[in-house]
């Protein structure tokens, strides 16, 4: 029988209201069989993702999170759980003790640890592990890659860094280019490039340069990524957190025990946002990968279930 249940939406990597990655989050989900969550999350955000809230069944995690978009079941969505945990401020469905607390949840990923910053019994800035770096060994023909995004070979190459296929979750093929500029001037060719991701195994393509909007960041990138039905990510904490471990690799950004890196995004899309990963390192070796940010709540109410 169907029932009432609340469900929230949020700009999250953002502290602007429509800015950053827009999510919904749907509270008391467990009653829910799979054709509803699919239901609720075509009708509520047909594109991007919405995260449902679980009780957890077992001790090894707080909370369990499973995200769909409007076609089927995604293993992980950063920025639903981003937003998931702004969402549950003031809820009760976990203990919130500031100035931080340390929960696990479960995804279909497995179980992660995440942090959370906590101001009363409202949650400031959420920051979740992901999984540790990993590679392919995949050449890349730059001229197809500077056929895909509209821009010549020289745009493609003049940064003087490699192109590379890297994964803190799913696979991305990260192109440095010099300027914003450069990627202002990105024509995609979503055709061309969806066969080009296919053809590699991989789920999109980051885009990104040195240059930023803000002083205070590390690099502007964009996303894309037709695989999955998303032409242009506003703004992805995956994506961000393989763009962090790029540039620690190719010593763009000095190695350290910690290493806080801010990845602007969604600036030319009027969506601006931040990622601030932070990546651990010993021995010049990656050994831990976060990502976090900030959410903004733009709606709260009710939702009637199938």
């Amino acid at each position: 029988m169907p029932s009432w249940i609340k469900a929230k939406r949020f700009s999250a990597f953002t502290a602007l209201p429509y800015g950053g990655n827009p999510a919904w989050v749907v509270l008391g989900s467990e009653e829910l069989t799979d054709e509803d969550l699919l239901t609720l999350a075509s009708d509520l955000n047909p594109v991007y993702d919405t995260a449902f809230v679980f009780p957890e069944a077992t001790a090894e995690a707080d909370i369990c999170l499973r995200f769909f978009n409007g076609k089927n079941e995604v293993n992980f969505s950063s920025h639903a759980a981003i937003a998931t945990y702004f969402a549950l401020s003031g809820e009760n469905m976990v203990q919130l003790k500031e100035p931080e607390t340390v929960i696990k949840q479960r995804t279909k990923t497995g179980i992660n640890s995440v942090e959370l910053r906590v101001d009363g019994d409202k949650v400031t800035r959420a920051t979740i592990t992901l999984a540790k770096p990993t590679h392919l060994d995949l050449e890349i023909n730059p001229t197809l890659v500077a056929r895909f995004l509209g821009l010549s070979l020289d745009d493609v190459t003049a940064a003087g860094l490699p192109m590379e296929v890297m994964s803190t979750g799913f696979y991305d093929l990260v192109v440095p280019l010099r300027s914003l500029k450069d990627l202002r001037n990105i024509n995609p060719n979503f055709t061309l490039m969806d066969s080009f991701c296919v053809r590699l195994g991989i789920s999109g393509v980051v885009v990104f340069c040195r240059q930023t909007f803000d002083l205070d960041s590390s690099a502007f990138m964009r996303h894309f990524a037709p695989t999955v039905g998303v032409n242009e990510n506003p703004i992805s904490g995956l994506a961000a957190g393989t763009l962090g471990c790029y540039l620690i690799k190719h010593k763009l950004i000095e190695a350290a025990n910690f290493s806080r890196i801010i990845i602007e995004q969604g600036h030319l899309q009027q969506k601006q946002g931040k990622v601030y990963v932070h990546i651990e390192t010993t021995r010049g070796q990656i050994y831990r990968v976060k990502i976090g940010g900030n959410a903004v709540q733009t709606f709260t109410g009710y939702i009637i279930t199938p």
